[in-house]
């Protein structure tokens, strides 16, 4: 009796974070459905199952990364609620984290040229900026006060 081997079972978001890490790694122009189907060892019809060609697929890329930035966000505002300090200190450590910060300036060159990923970083951007404003006023200052800080961390 021989073996068959079958390909892994592939969902949108096993697509999507191949291709964000392809992302962070090599910019938008590696991300191209040869070389992430051969990251995923799969065909590309795989692919094509899923997305109708690169560009949808690139607009879903966007879409899960402005999705996760407000879960994110929406995490640290929780966070920030229960304890604004440690927030903050969060905040900081998170821009520092490299891996993170690779995607994300990936993300913000990416940006640059498709309108869909400059619409995913301004709405995590705006996020993040509100999440942080309000750790400060939480912490007892002005709104006038917490923005000065707010700008002077986030910028």
């Amino acid at each position: 009796m021989t073996s068959t081997t079958s390909s892994p079972r592939l969902n949108v978001t096993d697509w999507i974070t191949a291709g964000l890490e392809l992302l962070s790694q090599e910019g938008i122009t590696g991300v191209k459905i040869q070389r992430l189907c051969e990251r995923l060892r799969v065909t590309k019809g795989s692919f094509y199952w899923h997305f109708t060609d690169l560009d949808a697929f690139h607009g879903a890329m966007a879409k899960y990364y402005e999705d996760g930035a407000r879960i994110f966000r929406d995490q640290f505002t929780e966070m920030a609620q229960k304890d604004a300090k440690q927030s903050l200190v969060d905040a900081v450590a998170y821009s520092y984290d490299n891996r993170l910060g690779r995607l994300e300036r990936a993300m913000r060159d990416w940006a640059r040229i498709d309108p869909r990923a400059s619409a995913a970083m301004k709405a995590s951007d705006d996020l993040a900026f509100a999440a942080i404003l309000k750790s400060f006023e939480l912490l007892g200052f002005s709104h006038e006060e917490a923005d000065i800080r707010a700008k002077t961390l986030f910028y």
